[in-house]
């Protein structure tokens, strides 16, 4: 498909697209548009050879990447986002979502993510079941009172200050050795 052919909703994300100097949808494998004012991105399913996105400092509140199966990275910092489908994107190993309005992140069909950053959200909870691979989670300043890593045996390195954890779970969490801890 043409890129010429794709209704984007919003104008700055088509210019950032168009900026590429691609002309075909399959081209288009890695795509940054930082600090663009990017409200929507709407159009960025028919990107479907994604492997990199990041629109970190935009303006971008809803994300829906579930056709963009191909995506590895996915850099969301610095939004308002409340919603995040990135339910599709089963080859995600690095997420960013810091610095959002998230109130829930679903990423049990992203067993392959080995980083996961998303400080400063309104998360209550995470479901880390089907993230044996992660390596790297930092979730400061959010609202997480308890947190299971039983099978993140590869974790490395645990971020959690300013949360409301019991004292049960920080007890339980600063004796993961040799995982560098942060409470």
């Amino acid at each position: 498909m043409k890129l010429s052919d794709i209704e984007f909703e919003d104008i700055n994300f088509k210019t950032c697209v168009l900026e590429g100097g691609f002309e075909d949808t399959n081209d288009v494998v890695e795509l940054i548009c930082r600090k663009k004012k990017i409200k929507s991105i709407k159009g960025v399913e028919h990107l479907t050879e994604l492997t990199l996105l990041d629109l970190t400092r935009n303006q971008l509140s809803d994300i829906d990447l579930s056709k963009n199966t191909k995506l590895e990275e996915l850099f969301l910092g610095n939004n308002a986002i409340e919603s995040l489908n990135i339910s599709g994107c089963t080859a995600l190993t690095h997420l960013e979502v810091f610095m959002n309005e998230l109130e829930e992140i679903d990423i049990s069909k992203n067993i392959f993510i080995e980083e996961l950053w998303a400080d400063l959200n309104n998360l209550k909870t995470i479901d880390l079941s089907s993230s044996a691979e992660l390596v790297d989670l930092r979730v400061n300043s959010n609202d997480i009172s308890d947190l299971d890593l039983t099978r993140n045996t590869k974790l490395e390195k645990l971020l959690i200050q300013e949360n409301p954890l019991t004292d049960d779970v920080k007890a339980k969490l600063s004796k993961l050795a040799p995982v560098l801890v942060k409470i």
